[in-house]
């Protein structure tokens, strides 16, 4: 019978040793591709018929493993793809012969080529991260659950930024304001109904530098053109000299020339301080509120899906509220992401991954009615609340309030607190 040595100084690895964590910038790796792959598959999926956009369905009806195609429709039902999606979604053949039998069955050969990119960037992901998909799982799954916060975006870099806009702009803000709230309306439930205050605090004007502009136009599109309108607080129409779209009392003496232009969907409100022989700093805050439909007429869908603040002053700080009456609120989740708007000044719609930063924050639950609304950064916010609340006289206790507050908001960003469907359907934007 042999005899067995224990050779000295011999090794044995530890077999156990758990996965190494994604870094923070792998982490925004992971995010970026996630985010391609879910816009790119959803694309695809919406293209089959009904009955084959459920796993099973879409099984039978491409002739795929049902595995794959239930993890597939699993990862979609993210309303926000993230590190997980990865984890939900099947390897990358499973994903390689999706695309080949939904080519097959005649689907857009544009959208599958998009998708299949999307597919190599997956593959290359895995090969630089992990070396397998078990292995990229593994190492998602160790970062335990926790927020994983990338170096890009930091405050830092956002307050250069910040800086080096007042000096491209001559313009900067301390706090810039958008409050909004919805509700459908009380005479036709077939309108809903948003009223909004905004502005910005403490802005400093400087010669020669660009003007104070605050957005309240709407981006819904509907079935009949005509009916577009953005009012007053008073009900006025706002066209040319309008000083009746100030909230007197939070906007700095003497007031303050506004001049409203644009068209419903893309109206402006241009405010002119009262002299301009050095720096000017002033508060100006407006109000406007309109009527929409209360369904998507497209797609008869509820008809509140994205609300926008865009940061197009360069400002310390970002207060941004969102009050819904309760009878919408239980039909929607909310989150919140921070995007680069299009140079026309639209939206990214399905193709958020392209201009999502790759640091996003924070959304804050206010909870019912208005008795959360205060704000560091604006010692008069609980009171600009109920002042909008007052002028509309909408009952604020029937509301429930969500926030996004961020220092040194990216400037050109759009900041998008988007109302998912609970059921998972997907509305349209109201802004």
């Amino acid at each position: 019978m042999g005899t067995v040595r224990v050779m000295p100084g011999l090794v044995i690895p530890n077999l156990t040793t758990s996965p190494r964590p994604l870094t923070a910038d792998e982490a925004a790796m992971c995010d970026r591709v996630a985010g391609r792959l879910h816009a790119d598959l959803s694309r695809l999926v919406s293209q089959l018929p009904l009955p084959a956009q459920s796993g099973s369905g879409m099984a039978r009806h491409l002739d795929v493993v049902r595995n794959t195609t239930q993890r597939v429709v699993h990862a979609l039902r993210d309303p926000a793809p993230s590190l997980q999606t990865l984890v939900k979604l099947p390897g990358v053949k499973g994903l390689e012969q999706l695309l080949e039998a939904m080519g097959r069955a005649g689907l857009d050969t544009g959208d599958i080529e998009l998708a299949q990119v999307g597919v190599r960037q997956f593959d290359q992901l895995i090969e630089t991260l992990a070396g397998s998909h078990a292995k990229l799982a593994g190492r998602i799954a160790s970062a335990g659950g926790g927020e994983v916060v990338t170096s890009l975006a930091t405050t830092e870099a956002r307050q250069l930024l910040f800086e080096s806009a007042v000096g491209v702009t001559g313009r900067r803000a301390e706090v810039s304001i958008s409050l909004y709230a919805f509700r459908r309306s009380t005479t036709n439930p077939d309108q809903i109904q948003r009223a909004i205050a905004s502005g910005v605090l403490q802005t400093t004007v400087m010669p020669g530098g660009m003007p104070v502009v605050i957005r309240v136009g709407d981006t819904l599109e509907w079935d009949d053109p005509e009916k577009r309108s953005v009012r007053l607080l008073d009900d006025s129409t706002p066209h040319g000299r309008t000083p009746e779209a100030l909230l007197r009392a939070f906007t700095t003496h003497p007031l303050p020339t506004v001049s409203s232009q644009g068209t419903a969907d893309n109206m402006v409100q241009v405010i002119d301080p009262a002299g301009l022989d050095g720096p000017q700093t002033l508060d100006v805050i407006t109000a406007a509120r309109s009527d929409h439909p209360y369904l998507d007429p497209r797609t008869q869908r509820l008809n509140l899906d994205e609300v926008w603040s865009l940061v197009n002053c360069p400002s310390r700080r970002l207060l941004f509220d969102v009050y819904l009456h309760r009878d919408i609120e239980r039909l929607v989740r909310p989150r919140v992401e921070a995007l680069m708007w299009y140079p026309n000044l639209s939206s990214p719609g399905g193709q958020k991954w392209l201009t999502r930063f790759p640091a996003q924050p924070r959304l804050e639950l206010l909870g019912e009615g208005i008795g959360n609304a205060r704000a560091a950064s604006h010692a008069r916010h609980p009171e600009l609340t109920r002042t909008l609340f007052d002028r509309v006289g909408w009952n604020p206790s029937e509301f429930v309030g969500f926030r996004c507050e961020v220092e040194y908001p990216i400037w050109r960003a759009g900041y998008c607190m988007t109302f998912d469907p609970v059921s998972g359907e997907a509305g349209n934007r109201l802004e």
